[in-house]
């Protein structure tokens, strides 16, 4: 009996002391009001008021057009002959190449910080041999063409990761390490949906992955999820689009008249409109062809969980689309089709008919109007967004992150209930100052901007100053072409 106590107390000492050295705690969000009802009044005098001007709706809709719906040379896609070209040769005449194999020699040599050395799955490191496999896979060394190939549009007829290296298998670093191990899978870089434009590099040498480039990233994806597009269908596809966007503002099934599946459509996927009835969308989706070449297939998109864009763009819409996606998980690079941050707020303004770029970094180019204010202090980083936040329009992006600033609201946490900046954001956690933990938040969340806090006093504010050096208000309504230093 006093063995067994004795091996009981050791084992309760191994787990508390590996408890107290855990990297990670459950955030408490069920302290903060959920249901965004009870934050904004559908009452509120605004709440069905136009946020931007049609027409402005319009340019920013012609703008996503030049991204994701056209094929001229000039434009943005990649059926875009320029795009392409700037792509496949950025920073030298063979940038692509370049730009995939550093990707390797990065993680090989994780900079020589043991704490990024690679891990796989199994938590066993990555090796040399499993590196130099998957650069041999990549057949760098066959023939390649470094300038646009019309035969090389093709386009996506599934859902698809976008991976930086050609494999499946996840690269973590060490997950003893705040803010490392899963989910951050750092070969994962987003998503690509069912009829997403693409332009195919090169295929891998055992064929199973292709080397693209997307409207947002470069990347590998899987070539049975891929099909070529030939001047017919891209002719139809362009008209239907021209005749018209839909855009989901909730997962939903694609099927068809006789109710067979033909997979999901994210919320922000958007797909080329050809009629309407009172309740639902017929649509265009890519399906493999006879020919080898993709086909179209006329589909049916429920109005429930779907708009023909560009939605009008008011609180009570906006509203809407984040009610079906709070509580949703966090996913790393759109992982298991979940969203990360970058990825939440470009799939919110797609509706609405805005073109956000993929990375968090890269969303205030979106911005008519960026306030910098890196330099300020955390109380006047605060102030400054307490009055001159426009609600539901102004991203606010720090180092790694980016959110979207809803407005002032009172704060549930304090007796005097002062007026605090309101946010919705799709986080993994908050830090601590000494970056030795994360508080877990793990999902879409409507969270107040506070500068401490109760819960755990170590976490840092959004505003802090001193270990955020990057803080930046990002004007989505503002159609001047100032930016503010």
């Amino acid at each position: 009996m006093n063995k067994i106590i004795t091996y009981f107390l050791i084992f309760t000492c191994i787990i508390s002391k590996a408890l107290g050295q855990d990297t990670i705690n459950v955030f408490p969000i069920e302290h903060y009001d959920q249901n965004i009802d009870n934050w904004i009044s559908p009452a509120s005098p605004n709440y069905d008021k136009p946020l931007v001007s049609a027409d402005y709706q319009e340019q920013r809709l012609a703008d996503f057009y030049r991204h994701y719906y056209s094929d001229a040379d000039d434009d943005l896609s990649p059926w875009s002959k320029d795009y392409v070209n700037k792509e496949l040769v950025k920073g030298s005449g063979k940038g692509i190449i370049n730009y995939e194999s550093q990707i390797i020699t990065n993680f090989y040599l994780h900079d020589g910080k043991q704490n990024r050395a690679p891990y796989a799955l199994n938590y066993r490191p990555y090796t040399y041999q499993q590196f130099q496999n998957i650069a041999n896979n990549m057949d760098f060394d066959d023939q390649m063409t470094f300038a646009y190939v019309s035969e090389n549009r093709a386009i996506a007829i599934d859902n698809l990761d976008l991976r930086a290296l050609p494999t499946t298998e996840p690269l973590f670093y060490n997950h003893n390490i705040a803010g490392e191990g899963y989910p951050f899978d750092n070969l994962q870089t987003a998503a690509v949906f069912t009829g997403m434009p693409l332009y195919v590099v090169k295929e891998s040498k055992d064929k199973i992955w292709s080397l693209v480039v997307s409207s947002d990233a470069i990347g590998w994806v899987k070539t049975a999820g891929i099909i070529r597009v030939n001047e017919p269908f891209i002719k139809k596809w362009l008209n239907a689009a021209n005749h018209g966007l839909v855009a989901m503002t909730k997962e939903q099934a694609i099927t068809d008249t006789k109710k067979i599946n033909y997979g999901v459509a994210y919320n922000g996927n958007t797909l080329p409109l050809t009629t309407e009835t009172d309740d639902d969308y017929k649509v265009l989706i890519p399906v493999r062809g006879n020919n080898g070449y993709a086909s179209t297939k006329e589909v049916i998109l429920s109005k429930k969980h779907s708009t023909k864009m560009p939605m009008q763009l008011t609180p009570h819409n906006m509203i809407g689309i984040i009610k079906n996606q709070i509580g949703k998980p966090y996913g790393w690079g759109s992982q298991l089709f979940d969203y990360d941050c970058s990825a939440e707020t470009k799939a919110l303004f797609t509706p609405f008919g805005f073109y956000l770029p993929r990375n968090s970094q890269d969303q205030a180019e979106a911005g008519n109007k960026v306030a910098i204010l890196d330099k300020l202090s955390s109380q006047e980083r605060e102030a400054y967004l307490l009055k001159n936040g426009h609600g539901f329009m102004t991203l606010v992006q720090i180092p790694g992150h980016v959110l979207l600033y809803l407005g002032n609201y009172p704060n549930p946490n304090s007796q005097n209930h002062e007026m605090v900046p309101l946010s919705y954001q799709n986080i993994w956690g908050l830090r601590t100052a000494a970056n030795d933990s994360r508080s877990i938040i793990g999902g879409a969340v409507i969270l107040p901007l506070l500068s401490a806090y109760p819960e755990n006093s170590s976490l840092l504010s959004f505003f802090n100053s001193e270990y955020r050096p990057k803080f930046r208000l990002i004007y989505l309504d503002n159609e001047s072409d100032n930016k503010l230093d």
